[in-house]
């Protein structure tokens, strides 16, 4: 328990300051740090229970398309603003950079399950945001969402 709060309050840190650095609004800060943590405690939850690298992921980058939609007409930002915080604690940079580590040590298993492994997650975000915004299109399109 104590490691799902403290890995939430980094989840936050690093979407609101990732957020920071990419010069998004401050307006928008909030939206993102909400965005980062809700998607990263589903990530948390999904990959203890289910052992398995694209599931988690994809279902997190669900949460960042459709919290974030939400939250950037609430703010009236662009989503890619609340976006770009909120998907920087899923990226998986460390495991693109031990894969490339590998590639010295002329390991070629490990190097192509690297590769592998990087390319589903890559594929599951992006994926899951895709999904995202067409279910979010639907429900805009149908005056489900957010009415005015």
């Amino acid at each position: 328990m104590t490691d799902l709060i403290l890995s939430t309050f980094l989840a936050l840190l690093s979407s609101v300051g990732f957020s920071i650095i990419a010069n998004v609004p401050k307006r928008a800060l909030l939206g993102a740090g909400i965005t980062g943590v809700c998607s990263w405690m589903v990530y948390y939850v999904l990959d203890s229970v289910h052992h398995s690298i694209v599931l988690p992921n994809f279902m997190a980058s669900l949460v960042v398309g459709m919290l974030g939609f939400f939250l950037a007409r609430r703010f009236r930002v662009p989503v890619t603003m609340i976006y770009v915080g909120a998907l920087i604690s899923l990226v998986p940079g460390g495991m693109a950079f031990s894969t490339l580590q590998k590639l010295s040590e002329n390991n070629l298993t490990a190097v192509l399950k690297g590769l592998f492994n990087t390319g589903s997650v890559a594929m599951s975000l992006a994926l899951g945001i895709g999904v995202a915004n067409i279910f979010n299109g639907w429900l805009y399109q149908k005056k489900m969402w957010l009415r005015k």
